[in-house]
């Protein structure tokens, strides 16, 4: 558990949203809300990952998501 490491990197996720903010209010819309989607599931990731015992990474998650589309094993 390292939780120590938990308020830095959400300040430092807030701080990387308030410089790109400008950049952000240019752009279509679908793209404001594709980033600030984005921004949430890592802060979730990285605040799931320092505060549980035991973690699931995000490529566990996307093979077994892969998995559903590939043709079974010869």
């Amino acid at each position: 558990m390292n939780k120590v490491f938990l308020l830095p990197l959400v300040l430092v996720m807030l701080f990387m949203y308030l410089i790109e903010r400008k950049s952000l209010k240019a752009a279509p819309a679908v793209n404001r809300w594709v980033s600030r989607v984005l921004y949430v599931i890592s802060m979730g990731i990285w605040i799931y990952g320092t505060s549980t015992k035991s973690s699931v990474y995000a490529a566990t998650w996307l093979s077994r998501f892969i998995d559903m589309w590939l043709p079974p094993a010869l």
